[in-house]
Order: structure tokens, then sequence, then C-alpha cells
């Protein structure tokens, strides 16, 4: 849904970035899936892997080399970025750098815990964390509740629910 509502606003290359969690697999497998749907130029790859660990901070320094060579040497004009807490990091030191959000580089994050909290109100993807409570504890309560109190050898078939997450416009 993110990257069909930047092509909806006329964007042809769009990067993803972010730092590695159980999470960024799904993500990135949704965004390559996306951009090739709608045949869209790849960005530059996202040089998140280096020869050994990152720190934090390295991190942050690379994601934000990344966004402005992409913006400026690219012709990337929007971006996905994972977390919603390192995009309102990077937005101010985008602009230090030229790069004006959301003139130059449109942004759409992922999680939407404080996205509508940033100075530049920000687009965000949110997973369906409460849905997934409810879930979890419906299904805990009927395993509680069967035939020998959930205490039987066999708890039953084991599920896997997908969840679609939920785009939020801000800007």
């Amino acid at each position: 849904a993110a990257v069909q509502h930047l092509v909806e606003r006329g964007h042809r290359r769009i990067a993803l970035a972010g730092r590695a969690t159980p999470t960024t697999p799904r993500l990135r497998a949704g965004y390559e899936a996306a951009v090739e749907a709608l045949g869209l130029e790849p960005a530059p790859p996202w040089p998140a892997a280096g020869p050994g660990p990152l720190s934090e901070a390295d991190l942050f320094a690379r994601t934000l080399e990344y966004l402005c060579e992409a913006v400026t040497a690219g012709g990337v004009s929007a971006a996905l970025i994972h977390s919603d807490t390192d995009a309102i990091m990077l937005i101010p030191r985008l602009q230090a750098r030229g790069v004006r959000v959301p003139e130059d580089l449109a942004v759409i994050t992922y999680d939407d815990e404080v996205a509508g909290l940033a100075d530049v109100p920000l687009s965000a993807v949110a997973p369906a964390k409460r849905e997934v409570g409810a879930r979890a504890a419906g299904l805990l309560l009927e395993r509680l509740t069967a035939a020998g109190g959930g205490q039987a050898e066999d708890d039953g078939p084991r599920q896997h629910v997908d969840l679609l997450p939920r785009l939020t416009i801000r800007s």
C-alpha cells in the first residue's frame, strides 16, 4: 500500500532503508514485490551490510549518506524508512544537507508509534499490533478452556495468521 500510494503521487524511484529487525525481511519482500509489480526502476541498493557488525551510530550515518546520495545522484524522490523513530532523527540531518522533506524526498515510515509527532508529520505503515494481541489472547483462552484446561499433550493445531498493516496518510 505504501509503494502504491507513493506511485499515485508521481514517485517512480522509491528507496527502502532501515535497521535489521525481525520485521525487515518481510518489509523488504513486500517492497521488492511492489516495485516489480508496478514496473518501477529499483532504487540503488541500501548498503546496510558491512564487513562486520555496525554500531547504531555507524548504521545511522550510513543510512543518512545513502539517502542523501540516492536523492541527489540517484533520482530517488521517496523512501520507506524503518522505523519512524529513525526517520524522525534522519529528517533534520537530511534537511541540513539540503534535502527537503517532503519536497525533495517523500517519506513513509514503518511502525507508526511516533510518526505523527514529527516536526513534519509522517505518513506511516502501522502493523496490526492490537489485533495481534487480541488474536493471541483469544487463542490462549481457547486453549485454557479446552477439555483438560489446556493440559492435554496436544494443544491443538498450530495456527498461522497474516494480518495486514494499515497506511495512515499525514502529509
